[in-house]
């Protein structure tokens, strides 16, 4: 885990508003402790009626982005349904969720975040880097937090974002890292090479990957983009062939992963494939494992079937609740991750009293350590930006198609050395 941030704001709220930082006392067998208010009960606000606490999701429901985003907010949904049949918030508040479909496209986005925004108490998912950057500059004029769905370090920079697990560009550090030097792949003869997508998700994680090499001394032979949502990557496989790439960098969502897998298959192109958290959905690995054979991707969760980690018990047993016998893919796993820091900050608020906006900025300036249950390799340490200490840890893992549901084997936690020396916020 870096060091905390160290950069400054223009403007910050006011010091004495957020003068102290708390964690919050966590049961990983019940959940978060209920908050004691010391203010008084909340006045009701902006999606707080005095009993049951909206908040906003903003996903997707429709691109080809969907098929992780529904997965995210069932996921989520798991987590806020076992909470209000455990009594809710602070153990007396329900919460409800105002569900916009975004179709992953900025603009959207925006006028869907126009429609709710007086309605919720805050955003808990803001699905897509594009979407986030698109609505943050909103949700600083309305002093609104949101959780953004997606994994870019600039959002750590933020005092409106809460964002959760380990950054994209330390993924990828964590990566190329360990494949040169704690994997038995590397090569003195390695080509490496990237792909990435053409928006901010891409060139953050590029970041990372540049950053990692060049201290490493080993140089990126090529890199390809394409456009989001591509589904045809005819000409950036063949040119990564064609420079005799060993080792690919790869940087996309699990349809465009899928595609481009699909691709290199076909023309036998078969180099170790290296990725970013989003990029691998199971579901598609189970219909085609024989794509997937040299695939390894960075994810902060541990793997599925892992019942040794008391939050994956709980995940395990509470998605059975909601799902029966169906099995949960990462995505379901993100989602109701995500909701755990939001519940933090929730129990925070009430414990202060105050669910408004400016409630709500107090109680993330206050927040301090959240315990993920094991859910992540470390936990986040949340406060004003300069305070916070971001995860960077990850679990690396190697496609498996032995090992239903999520056919992956966790080789290690790892956590560069490198990431320390790398400015997250830029």
């Amino acid at each position: 885990m870096p060091k905390a941030l160290t950069f400054t704001f223009a403007v910050l709220l006011s010091l004495a508003l957020f003068a102290s930082a708390c964690g919050s006392d966590d049961d990983p067998e019940q959940g978060f402790d209920s908050a004691t208010s010391t203010a008084g009960s909340p006045e009701p606000t902006n999606g707080f009626d005095g009993e049951t606490i909206k908040l906003g999701y903003l996903t997707d429901q429709s691109s080809t982005a969907s098929v992780a985003a529904v997965s995210i907010q069932e996921g989520s949904e798991v987590y806020w349904q076992w909470l209000n049949s455990a009594g809710g918030v602070a153990g007396k508040y329900q919460v409800e969720l105002e569900v916009r479909d975004t179709m992953s496209d900025p603009s959207q986005a925006v006028g869907q975040y126009e429609r709710i925004k007086d309605d919720v108490v805050m955003f808990a998912e803001i699905l897509s880097t594009p979407v986030t950057q698109a609505v943050l500059e909103f949700l600083k004029e309305d002093n609104i937090i949101g959780v953004p769905g997606s994994w870019a370090g600039d959002w750590v920079g933020e005092a409106e974002l809460l964002p959760y697990g380990a950054a994209y560009e330390y993924q990828m550090i964590n990566l190329v890292d360990w494949y040169a030097n704690f994997s038995d792949l590397h090569s003195s003869n390695d080509v490496h090479c990237a792909v990435s997508v053409d928006d901010l998700y891409g060139e953050v994680a590029m970041d990372g990957v540049r950053y990692a090499l060049e201290r490493l001394g080993l140089e990126l032979a090529e890199h390809k983009v394409f456009s989001r949502g591509a589904t045809e990557f005819t000409a950036q496989v063949g040119a990564l062939a064609e420079a005799g790439c060993s080792v690919v960098y790869a940087v996309s969502i699990p349809t465009e992963q899928n595609a481009m897998l699909a691709q290199a298959e076909a023309v036998s192109f078969k180099p170790v494939w290296l990725s970013a958290l989003p990029s691998y959905l199971n579901l598609f690995a189970r219909e085609h494992p024989e794509l997937y054979e040299n695939f390894y991707v960075a994810l902060d969760s541990p793997n599925l079937d892992d019942r040794s980690v008391a939050g994956m018990v709980d995940f395990l047993d509470r998605f059975a609740d909601v799902f029966g016998d169906d099995s949960p893919n990462t995505f379901h796993l993100a989602g109701y991750f995500q909701s755990i820091a939001v519940h933090a900050l929730l129990e925070k608020a009430v414990e202060l009293g105050d669910l408004s906006r400016e409630g709500m900025a107090a109680a993330m300036a206050q927040l301090g350590e959240v315990d993920n249950f094991g859910l992540a390799a470390e936990n986040y340490v949340y406060g004003l930006p300069p305070d916070r200490v971001p995860t960077s840890a990850v679990r690396i893992f190697k496609f498996n198609a032995t090992r239903p549901p999520n056919f992956l084997e966790e080789l290690r936690i790892f956590d560069s050395e490198l990431n320390d020396g790398f400015d997250l916020t830029g």
